[in-house]
């Protein structure tokens, strides 16, 4: 009985956003049009986060099968999107957004990336091409975009796979924290 008192009281405390209305799922995101979800009042209220919308949100048919063709260092579309509405629940909402957007661009950017002139590289065992783009390092193999690492940017956003220098290379980790070296 006294547990179950201190549980209520527990709940009763726990300190929620004012205006944080659970993000959308990305099968049912709403538009700007009397939309009730945080995330998307920002986006509407701010011309720079929707248009970064409006180049992310539908990615083309190329960028569709090449997301699909990725390795398990890129994420998926339906992924990012649930991360981006996080940021409903972060201290620094519009920042974080303006993150999430960046590392996007940079993945969709990199999907459509010629590889050829970047320079000849290693991921563990896996011959690669690796070369910057927007910011990003962004690493191919021979038939697909293997990674997208970015510095761990300012905001409460954490990239899906962030690049650490290490000496001559870097340390790809993912946000589950598995990491691949790349030289």
């Amino acid at each position: 009985m006294m547990r179950a008192r201190h549980c209520s009281l527990l709940l009763f405390l726990t300190p929620v956003a004012a205006d944080a209305v659970p993000p959308p799922t990305p099968a049912d995101l709403a538009g700007c049009e009397g939309s009730a979800f945080v995330v998307d009042k920002l986006v509407c209220a701010d011309p720079a986060l929707k248009a970064a919308d409006a180049r992310v949100r539908v990615p083309s048919a190329d960028q569709s099968r090449l997301l699909d063709a990725a390795s398990d260092y890129v994420e998926r579309q339906d992924g990012w999107f649930q991360r981006r509405n996080r940021c409903a629940f972060a201290d620094d909402q519009p920042d974080c957004l303006r993150d999430a957007y960046a590392e996007r661009s940079a993945v969709l950017a990199a999907l459509v990336h010629d590889a050829a002139p970047d320079q000849s590289g290693q991921c563990g065992k896996m011959a690669v091409r690796i070369g910057t783009l927007e910011g990003a390092t962004i690493i191919h193999d021979n038939s697909r975009l293997v990674a997208v690492g970015l510095p761990k940017p300012r905001s409460s956003w954490r990239p899906f796979v962030t690049a650490d220098p290490r000496g001559k290379g870097w340390r790809l980790r993912r946000l589950d924290g598995a990491h691949i070296d790349c030289r």
